[in-house]
Order: structure tokens, then C-alpha cells, then sequence
């Protein structure tokens, strides 16, 4: 069994991890968004491109699975922006994917406490994690700033697909399938 575990973060940043049950991080991808130069349609389907890739390169099937989170409304935090962006992309990828693989969602706070151990970690505990399991991972990212200049910061994004993935590993495969939103 292979999971793509997907953190869609943001509109602006998505990072998918191929992991295999092995706890083997296979590759991952950490696609940008940019508004000069693609609209929200083609990142979308550049994020269907790439699971596409993934699944052709590893032969995957309904025995695999896409594990992202559910959408979170929080306590004014999630603007409704940023839930309709990740519900449109969830849709897309559902739409897309719902013939070949199974695709499960899973709550942040669940796969917080299952792989980081708390449900209250932070994104500075899945760069570590990610950074003690899998060092050959450059969570590095530079940010350049037109006033503050370069800056290096921690890219936890990647960081939380990769934990995503691991989660699925973690649980019973019945949790996985009870949280399944295939809509075939």
C-alpha cells in the first residue's frame, strides 16, 4: 500500500508526500501557486498533474490512498476565502481521483496526536519530526522580502504532507476507509 498524503495548506501552497507502509517517504512535491503567472483553475489542475504522475509512476490503485485534511472551520481564523480555495481544490482531486484511488480525510488534531503525540503540536513539531525521521528532506526555504531582504524559514507545509501520510500508516485501515469521500 502507498499513500499520497496531502497538505493543501493554502490556495498558495500544496505539498503531497509518497510514502509506502515501510514508513519510507518515496518523493515529494511542494507546488506554489503564483498569480502572475497561472489563475487558481490551472494550479488546480497542476496539483491533479502531479497525483497523476505518482499514480502512474507507482502503479496505484484503489488498495492505495489520497489522506488529506478536513477542512477546519476555526474560531475566525479560516476565512471563508481560504475554505471555499480548499474545498474547491478537495473537489477537484476527489472528482479527479475517485475511480482509481481511495481517498480518506482525516482531522488535523487526529494525526497531530497520532504522529507528533499531542493534538495541540505546532508546525515547528512536524518540521522536527520531519527533520529527526527524515534528514534528507530540505525543509529550507527562502523567502525574499522587499523590505526585511532574504530569509531562510522552514517549509512546514511539506513538512505536515509528510505526517499526514505517516498518519495513515499509524491507524487501523478501517479508520481510513470510514473516512472516506469518494464520490464515484
Amino acid at each position: 500500500m502507498i499513500i499520497l498524503g496531502i497538505d493543501l495548506g493554502n490556495k498558495s501552497r500544496n505539498s503531497i508526500a509518497v510514502m509506502n507502509e515501510k514508513l519510507e517517504l518515496l518523493e515529494y512535491s511542494n507546488l506554489k501557486y503564483d498569480p502572475k503567472t497561472t489563475t487558481t483553475w490551472e494550479h488546480r489542475k497542476k496539483i491533479c498533474k502531479q497525483i497523476q504522475a505518482y499514480i502512474d509512476k507507482y502503479k496505484l490503485t484503489k488498495d492505495d490512498y489520497i489522506l488529506f485534511e478536513q477542512i477546519f472551520f476555526g474560531r475566525g481564523y479560516s476565512r471563508m476565502a481560504n475554505i471555499t480555495s480548499l474545498a474547491f481544490i478537495q473537489a477537484t482531486i476527489i472528482n479527479e481521483f475517485s475511480d482509481k484511488i481511495s481517498i480518506s480525510e482525516v482531522h488535523v488534531q487526529s494525526w497531530k496526536s497520532k504522529v507528533l503525540g499531542s493534538r495541540s503540536a505546532t508546525k515547528d513539531d512536524s518540521v522536527a519530526y520531519v527533520e529527526e525521521k527524515y534528514p534528507q528532506v530540505d525543509l529550507n526555504v527562502i523567502i525574499e522580502h522587499k523590505k526585511k531582504g532574504t530569509e531562510i524559514t522552514k517549509d512546514n507545509d511539506t513538512a505536515d504532507s509528510i505526517c499526514i501520510a505517516t498518519y495513515g500508516f499509524l491507524v487501523d485501515k478501517k479508520k481510513l476507509d470510514e473516512k472516506l469521500v469518494n464520490y464515484t
